[in-house]
This record gives structure tokens, sequence and C-alpha cells, in this order.
């Protein structure tokens, strides 16, 4: 709870920041908002490291499909949506849509395998 208020403390004053050099340097406020998404994105990959132990622990449940593919997919989605995000913050609509439409594309290939193997013992399961 302390980590999400000091994250929002630190968006908000970025926010505030990134008003203020709107106006006369578009440039640095650019900068500026990127460089805080950047920041908070390092901070969360810094405490995934508990969803990892749990993923590992599901290893059993996959049949040799290990649960890191669902972490690839995870991190595909998301670095996907900041690279939009910064994309519709510069302004760029038609290549932030161009890279969330790449993103699922990754992710679905990426968990091509697993979805395979998952409807393989469904029907299996079905005969």
């Amino acid at each position: 709870m302390m980590l999400l208020c000091k994250l929002a403390a630190a968006v908000l004053v970025a926010a505030v920041l990134t008003l203020l050099l709107k106006k006369d340097q578009p440039a640095f406020a650019f900068l500026v908002s990127v460089c805080t998404a950047a920041g908070l994105l390092a901070i969360v990959v810094q405490q995934v490291q508990p969803l990892l132990d749990w993923l590992r622990t599901l290893d059993g449940y996959f049949q040799g499909q290990s649960p890191a593919v669902l972490l690839q997919v995870l991190g595909i989605a998301l670095v996907a949506q900041l690279a939009a995000d910064t994309c519709k913050e510069a302004g760029l609509s038609a290549a932030a849509t161009a890279i969330e439409l790449c993103g699922r594309v990754l992710a679905l290939l990426q968990a091509l395998p697993l979805l395979q193997s998952l409807l393989g013992s469904f029907a299996a399961y079905l005969q």
C-alpha cells in the first residue's frame, strides 16, 4: 500500500511538471512523461518476483508447457501497451494502433503451443 502511495505521488508530480512544461517546452514535457513511465515500469518489474514464484509452482499442470509462456504473453501485452501509450502521448495515434495490433498478434503467436495443448487435452477428454 505504501509503494502505491509513493508511485501515485511520483505520477502526480510528473503530471504537474508535464503540464507546466507542455506550453513552453513540449519536447521536455514528453521526455518527463516517458521517463516517468519507464521508472514506474522498472519498479513494477522488481515487484514481480512473487508472481514468478507462483507461476513456477504451476509447472505440473501444463503437461510440458511452461507457465513461462503466460509470463511472456503478459510481458508482450505490457510492453505493447506502454509503447502504444507513448505513441499516443506523442500524437502518433496510427502508430499506437499498429503497435497494439502487433502486440496482440505476437501474444497469440507466443501462446499458440499452449492453446494447442489445451485444446488437444479438451478434445481427448470429450472422446
